[in-house]
């Protein structure tokens, strides 16, 4: 069986999963990229934060079984300025939404570029997939983050 097939798995075990277990499984992402683990239960939209030479992370998980849309980027947007971070990482379940051929201004990372203090931050946009193939995109994510962690039972049980 291929990496690939096996990586859809798992990412359509996460997707379809109840909200609860999104929430608690985008706090251990957090931890996983050396972050800080948000509360469980409400979080006040933060899944996780750290720091790294001196910058302030603001992490925030969206397990979704579709694209994130641009209404999504109004929350990272609102995230970053209320909790004064300079690095944004954002973890969709599938992926963001495109340009379309009728509306070539649609799109999560278009709508981005509508803020007019987005070039301020560092935006990293992850999806599942990046982190379990550990591909470009996940590479350059973790230049901008603490050392990553290895999750464990003992750890976390620590963490609780």
């Amino acid at each position: 069986m291929s990496n690939y097939r096996v990586i859809n798995a798992v990412i359509q075990g996460i997707i379809l999963s109840d909200t609860a277990t999104k929430q608690e499984l985008g706090r251990r992402f957090a931890y996983c990229l050396g972050l800080t683990p948000g509360h469980p239960g409400p979080d006040g939209g933060v899944d996780g934060e750290g720091y790294i030479n001196g910058l302030k992370i603001y992490f925030q998980s969206k397990l979704e079984n579709k694209n994130l849309g641009a209404e999504k980027v109004d929350l990272l947007h609102s995230g970053l300025i209320r909790h004064s971070a300079d690095i944004g990482v954002m973890l969709a379940g599938v992926g963001y939404t495109s340009p379309t051929k009728s509306n070539p201004k649609a799109g999560f990372k278009n709508r981005l570029l509508e803020f007019p203090d987005i070039e301020r931050f560092t935006i990293h946009l992850l999806t599942l997939r990046d982190i379990f193939e550990e591909n470009q995109t996940f590479k350059d994510a973790v230049n901008d983050l603490p050392p990553l962690r290895e999750l464990n039972r003992e750890v976390w049980n620590i963490m609780q």
